[in-house]
């Protein structure tokens, strides 16, 4: 049976294509007793071939929702299948899967027996969609200023993983204020004024919004919040997040990464949650109450670094366990989606910081 981490299966599209993963997952999911399903996908390159082969061999019944985003396929009751790398480079593809809103980490699922935003979502707003799924349907629904909906290829210098065009394009069209998603569109990026936000700087947008006095982070987010809010910690990845709060019953969660959750009944981020709520703040209170809120926020120093895993030395996983600063916080782990190594140390004081990281550096001999 083929397994789930908190990110679905991920490769070259190539790859997928090759091994004819979609046949694998259509026919398990068959095998298993399902007879009904959504499915969509994100139009990255080769994301049309997988549904292709997936349709083929899924002898069941099939709502195709076509190019679509993730939190809208999610957003489907029963079993949903999502063709989609987030926000990896255009050439990777993978697999998605939901049963009753909630991401899977298995396909042995057993079998049991609409999506209405789009109108409370600004027309006017600036959303560079990073030529995904989101930016098919803005551009039908009629949406006036909308970028990178279709013209290029996915997240490629673009979208959520690349804040810099739109804070170029903003800059260029003298705009106060706009978004960006990743390729599936649960990921978001902010603009404000003259800068993209942080994530932490969007987390305390969205939790004093909503009120909140508690919420969930992953163990990257900044301590800086703790001053705003009472964190509960959970581990880096979605699934995570979302069983941390599920279990402490708290109804926000927040990734460094720029997801954020809404719903203790899902496990899938939705950027348009956070963004319907942040602009229509924006059209009452305006720029200046949107900027009173952020400036709340006090951050701690944070360095985070990633190195490839095989410029690492051997022995590097025990460097790393005996490597105990005084008053910083670190955060090693491996990615789950690439071969590198993401490093987080972080402290009040930056010299704190800037001793540890000299140490770490010296230890697994990263130039640079």
């Amino acid at each position: 049976m083929l397994k789930f981490g908190t990110s679905g299966i991920r490769d070259l599209t190539k790859n997928l294509l090759k091994n004819q993963v979609a046949k694998e997952i259509a026919q398990a999911l068959y095998t298993v007793g399902w007879q009904e399903l959504s499915l969509g996908r994100d139009g990255r390159i080769g994301s049309d071939k997988l549904m292709n082969e997936f349709i083929e061999h899924f002898p069941g019944k099939i709502n195709n929702l076509g190019v679509t985003t993730t939190p809208e396929l999610a957003a489907q009751s029963g079993l949903a299948v999502m063709i989609t790398a987030s926000h990896n480079p255009s050439q990777y593809c993978g697999f998605k899967v939901y049963l009753n809103h909630m991401e899977q980490s298995t396909l042995d699922l057993p079998p049991v027996s609409v999506y209405s935003k789009w109108k409370l979502l600004p027309k006017d707003i600036v959303i560079d969609c990073a030529n995904g799924g989101l930016g098919h349907k803005l551009n039908k629904l009629g949406f006036t200023n909308i970028v990178n909906y279709g013209d290029g290829e996915i997240n490629d210098g673009c979208g959520a993983t690349h804040p810099e065009f739109l804070a170029k394009y903003c800059q260029d069209h003298n705009l106060e204020i706009g978004f960006a998603v990743d390729g599936d569109a649960d990921r978001f990026m902010m603009y404000l004024q003259d800068h993209v936000l942080s994530s932490e700087e969007v987390t305390v947008l969205l939790a004093t919004l909503m009120n909140l006095s508690s919420i969930v982070v992953d163990e990257t987010v900044n301590s800086g919040l703790a001053s705003n809010f009472k964190l509960t910690r959970s581990k880096v990845g979605g699934q995570n997040v979302t069983r941390t709060m599920q279990a402490t019953h708290i109804n926000f969660g927040a990734e460094k990464s720029g997801h954020y959750y809404f719903d203790l009944n899902s496990t899938s981020s939705d950027a348009l949650d956070a963004i319907i709520l942040i602009t229509h703040t924006y059209r009452e209170k305006g720029l200046s109450g949107l900027q009173t809120i952020i400036d709340t926020y006090r951050p701690y120093y944070q360095l985070n670094h990633t190195v490839n895993l095989v410029d690492l030395p051997v022995d590097y996983e025990t460097i790393i366990a005996n490597f105990n600063p005084r008053n910083v916080r670190k955060v090693i782990r491996k990615s789950g989606t690439e071969p590198i190594l993401r490093i987080m140390l972080e402290s009040k004081k930056e010299k704190a910081v800037q001793k540890a990281w000299q140490t770490l550096r010296t230890q697994l001999k990263i130039e640079g």
